[in-house]
């Protein structure tokens, strides 16, 4: 009776011990919760950007090959620039958009060209020369062309443009002409005094229409001959032109395009 006690104690306590585990091993099944609405935002746009227009003025960074250099204490533009021989100082300062070339803040950059490979030559050929000017930035040259005398001024013949400058002695104004001259047109027939000449071809048919011997140059003095002109331009885009005649008389010309006049200075005579 007492072994049928024990036996049956330990089937219960068997019993109870799987239940337990059975219970630790089934998952509980969790309560859903029951989330409210979601607010969703619309972010409100941002106002575009507005351009920045120095780019288009201040293009040095953007120019293709050209070099950043950073600047130290004491550098100058004129420093910076000593081995650049085909750009300015105002050109590099309005590129880099420069308030002061002669006072670059420190720890900024300006961006230039490499440096001239070979040495710029120890003398330029200019006419005339800008105060300031580093290099040789707009070099003069020579080219053929003609000229004849007259009572009252000159024409000259320019080989390189194909016009005829018109100047006279009581004016400064300067009269530019196309040289529509073409080979077999009939010359002036005007009969001169003695000493004097009547002008041929281009000459003589722009003369011709200013009025001939009534114009405002008058006779010929002498004829027409051949020249060696020297000319400069005054700067990249400028209108004024530096030309040297032969007796060496140096005149600024400012020729405006599509007008047909302009002005001219003397500048220096022999």
């Amino acid at each position: 009776m007492f072994k049928k006690i024990i036996l049956l104690g330990i089937f219960l306590f068997a019993t109870s011990a799987i239940a337990l585990m059975q219970d630790a091993t089934t998952p509980a099944t969790p309560t859903p919760t029951v989330l409210g609405a979601v607010n969703v935002v619309t972010p409100t746009p941002r106002p575009p950007k507005p351009q920045d227009p120095r780019p288009a003025i201040c293009s040095a960074p953007y120019q293709e090959g050209w070099q950043r250099r950073e600047v130290q204490a004491g550098d100058t533009l004129a420093l910076l620039m000593e081995n650049i021989s085909d750009l300015s100082i105002t050109q590099a300062a309005a590129l880099n958009c420069v308030d002061d070339p002669n006072s670059l803040p420190v720890g900024s950059f300006v961006w230039l060209p490499p440096d001239t490979e070979t040495p710029a030559p120890a003398t330029c050929s200019q006419l005339v020369r800008a105060e300031g000017e580093q290099g040789c930035v707009n070099p003069s040259q020579g080219i053929q062309g003609a000229q004849q005398l007259f009572q009252n001024g000159m024409m000259i013949w320019r080989e390189d443009t194909g016009e005829i400058w018109v100047m006279t002695h009581d004016e400064t104004m300067l009269h530019v002409y196309e040289d529509t001259y073409i080979e077999g047109e009939p010359d002036p027939t005007a009969t001169p005094p003695s000493t004097f000449f009547v002008p041929v071809r281009g000459f003589g048919k722009v003369w011709a229409e200013m009025g001939g011997e009534n114009s405002a140059l008058g006779w010929a003095t002498a004829p027409e001959g051949q020249i060696s002109l020297t000319v400069q331009p005054a700067g990249r885009v400028s209108y004024t032109e530096y030309i040297q005649l032969p007796e060496g008389t140096i005149y600024a010309a400012k020729f405006l395009p599509n007008t047909g006049s302009g002005w001219w200075v003397p500048l220096s005579t022999p």
